[in-house]
């Protein structure tokens, strides 16, 4: 019998032991310039925080619409991006099945829900997103005249999302607040603006912390991130350059529904919490985004990268990779 090393059984033993202590293997943060995927096929649950039809300053095509710029930058990327949804709020997505009435001009369609079960669009992820007015009360007590709150619709649209289609990433997508109950008329004045800045960095941010804490204490097995736009748009509005926007090329109502300009900068977001990446350093945008944005593209994709990697549970884990 030839002899085993030394080295060769410390190896063994290491391997063992590492291998009997969890059976699942944690996937990895994102690293430097590496995507979490390369490939993503989304579907929204989602209303006009996400993309916006009825517009007052018209647009050429859906540029108030996040997927419209996530599909731009994902080819500049070399990525593939393909994505629809239903819009509604969370009372309305629990009628099953949902309804892909989310298209865009660029995109080509992914899945048609008048033809094909959910499970045929292959979805490998889907972004939900609450109502922007209902943060007045936490999202464990029911709605009005209702038997059931926010977090149980949530769970209950996670769970039949999840049984047809196992293994999705899960989103949940942290937009920005009603601007009604803070302003006179639109547009806001200074201080009404400031009020409106600080409840969306303050209250608001955190009913969705608290909110995606319940979802997660009551469903620990699935995989449940958080997309915080609503407070890396806030402290890009008030503390860098953006802050020589004026309110009107931000925002076109009190709703507040935005403008082009506003929903480039929630996909960014989006875009760096999905991928796992910065967006691509060469994308430029095009005319209808203010030039504000290319001129200080650099240090915006740097402070929502920041956010993004300090944006953790108290544990230390990440709330959104």
């Amino acid at each position: 019998m030839k002899h085993i090393s030394a080295f060769t059984i410390l190896l063994v033993v290491l391997f063992t032991f590492s291998c009997s202590n969890d059976d699942t293997i944690a996937e990895p943060l994102p690293q430097e310039g590496e995507p979490l995927t390369s490939n993503l096929r989304t579907f929204f649950f989602g209303h006009s925080l996400i993309s916006h039809l009825e517009q007052v300053n018209v647009t050429p095509s859906d540029e108030t619409s996040i997927p419209h710029w996530m599909y731009l930058m994902s080819q500049e990327a070399g990525y593939t991006y393909q994505a629809t949804g239903q819009f509604g709020f969370l009372t309305s997505h629990r009628d099953f099945p949902p309804e892909a009435n989310m298209l865009f001009d660029l995109m080509p369609g992914v899945w048609d829900s008048d033809t094909q079960t959910f499970s045929d669009g292959n979805f490998n992820s889907i972004v939900l997103t609450p109502a922007n007015f209902i943060q007045s009360q936490p999202a464990t007590i029911n709605y009005a005249n209702e038997d059931y709150s926010p977090v149980d619709a949530t769970i209950e649209i996670f769970n039949w999302v999840l049984e047809q289609e196992p293994g999705m990433t899960i989103y949940i997508y942290e937009g920005w607040p009603d601007m009604a109950p803070f302003i006179q008329s639109f547009p806001p004045s200074e201080t009404e603006l400031q009020d409106f800045h600080n409840y969306t960095a303050g209250v608001f941010h955190q009913w969705w912390l608290d909110y995606q804490d319940e979802v997660i204490r009551l469903r620990p097995d699935l995989d449940v991130r958080m997309i915080p736009a609503g407070p890396i748009l806030e402290r890009l509005l008030t503390e860098t350059q953006l802050n020589q926007l004026a309110v009107t090329e931000i925002y076109e109502d009190d709703a507040p529904h935005g403008r082009a300009t506003l929903y480039f900068l929630s996909s960014m977001v989006t875009y760096m919490s999905m991928y796992g990446v910065e967006t691509p350093s060469s994308y430029e945008a095009p005319p209808i985004i203010h030039p504000l944005i290319n001129e200080n593209y650099a240090s915006i994709v740097s402070i929502i990268w920041e956010e993004l990697e300090e944006f953790n549970h108290t544990d230390g884990s990440s709330r959104v990779w």
